[in-house]
């Protein structure tokens, strides 16, 4: 497991993503959507649009199609959740009707108040503090 990246290591400007208050953006395939929210009881989380693996944490969240796996990091704890909604969704961009916010493209890094998130080609990693996720279609983990 790697550290936290430190300031240094975004290779993207935050106000690139910024919708309002709020910060979003998406996996380079659509399916991982993400935001950095103000209120502190969504703090920064991810959802996915399609799941293949469900965590066991969730056992009821694969059987339902109005349902979407999530994980979130609020005051330094990460944990999984089971959404009927778009929570991490942003708005569509450049008059399409898909909405996730801009694309966070393979390698590249955003950090938001104190969070870095990085998109990779096995998913989303976030860290806050020691503590994140890593989530992807396949596979979802809280550390």
């Amino acid at each position: 497991m790697t550290t936290l990246p430190d300031r240094d290591a975004a290779n993207v400007d935050a106000r690139d993503f910024q919708q309002q208050e709020t910060y979003y953006f998406q996996s380079p395939t659509g399916n991982i959507m993400c935001a950095f929210t103000p209120a502190h009881t969504l703090g920064m989380g991810c959802q996915l649009e399609h799941a293949s693996v469900i965590p066991a944490a969730l056992p009821g969240c694969g059987t339902r199609p109005d349902r979407a796996v999530a994980v979130q990091i609020v005051e330094g704890t990460a944990k999984f959740l089971c959404t009927s909604q778009g929570i991490y969704v942003g708005a569509p961009l450049n008059g399409g009707s898909k909405g996730g916010g801009k694309v966070l493209e393979y390698g590249q890094t955003l950090i938001v108040r104190g969070t870095a998130c990085t998109s990779t080609t096995a998913g989303v990693r976030c860290d806050s503090g020691g503590h994140g996720f890593l989530i992807a279609a396949d596979q979802q983990q809280l550390f």
